[in-house]
């Protein structure tokens, strides 16, 4: 039988490490032969800081399933080579709809693998049918599209604004979604109190703002058949969660997304040991203090002017 995890010698798996980007994407194109079965893939829609990475991998633990992160992020240069756009202005235009198709059909259709998972990766498959997609940038108005278009399962994530906020280091795309053709999803009085933010707000009201843009659009045009969780009830009951996603997203074995869930994400090295820890830990007190962690970090007033952001 092939294993299902393949690990390479040590020598090499240093020498892979130190490889300029383009030869990693090279050696990735190789690793996996992949022939969808006309099961869906699934489009997870999210934030950065937001556990979409954790949720991705979740997925990925399914049999047949290889994982494509953050296929249109244009801060990393092999995407922006084969997207064939260099900026974010570019990829919120109604003019990238049509390109964005050919290259999304292209990792569907097994053409496009340069962004295949590392073999080094604990749910690495030499050969899958379907992928569980990672978008945290750059198609918020798009959701439903990708459902329609790809023929897709959606998965939005959603975290306490706060909590992102105060997470991310950067809003790479603010200033892209408020002055931009996406500010027609918003009324005056909204895009002027937004620029008012924008201009003057703390880091912190800057990121809800930022939240609110990239999650508004999206949770406006839910639909039914869309899995929608939160952050939140995933850390601290996570049982009803996965069952509701296996449900949603048509995934054969739960169990092996429940061994998944005290399985550290590749991105946990961006969070503090304290979390790392929570995440780990059975103790219901460690998840609720996980959840609520952020209230600590801010003082009523900052909560709210921040909460009155939502409100507009």
């Amino acid at each position: 039988m092939r294993p299902s995890v393949f690990s390479l010698p040590e020598h090499l798996s240093s020498m892979t490490s130190r490889a300029p980007a383009w030869l990693k994407s090279s050696v990735k194109d190789m690793s996996n032969v992949h022939r969808p079965n006309g099961e869906s893939d699934v489009f997870v829609f999210s934030l950065p800081r937001s556990g979409s990475t954790w949720v991705m991998e979740m997925i990925w633990s399914q049999p047949g399933f290889k994982c494509c992160d953050e296929p249109t992020d244009l801060r990393n240069p092999v995407v922006r080579k084969h997207l064939g756009m260099q900026s974010w202005e570019e990829i919120y235009s109604s003019e990238a709809t049509s390109t964005l198709e050919t290259y999304i059909r292209g990792f569907h259709e097994g053409r496009l693998g340069f962004m295949n998972p590392s073999p080094l990766r604990r749910s690495y498959r030499p050969s899958t049918h379907r992928i569980v997609f990672k978008i945290i940038h750059g198609h918020e108005d798009r959701t439903g599209w990708f459902r329609d278009t790809f023929n897709g399962r959606v998965v939005l994530l959603i975290r306490h604004p706060i909590a992102v906020s105060l997470s991310r280091e950067a809003f790479p795309t603010l200033g892209i979604l408020l002055f931009n053709e996406y500010r027609r999803h918003f009324t005056h009085r909204q895009l002027a109190f937004a620029e008012q933010v924008y201009s003057d707000g703390s880091k912190l009201e800057r990121g809800v703002l930022s939240w609110c843009l990239q999650n508004a659009v999206a949770l406006r045009s839910a639909r039914d058949d869309w899995a929608i969780l939160s952050y939140e009830q995933l850390v601290v009951d996570p049982v009803p969660v996965v069952h509701y996603l296996c449900d949603k997203l048509g995934l054969p074995d739960p169990q092996r997304m429940m061994r998944q869930l005290n399985v550290p994400s590749h991105s946990t090295h961006k969070s503090d040991e304290a979390t790392r820890t929570a995440l780990t830990d059975h103790e219901a007190k460690q998840r609720e203090w996980l959840a609520e962690k952020w209230r600590s970090r801010v003082t009523e007033e900052e909560e709210r002017r921040a909460m009155n952001i939502l409100e507009v």
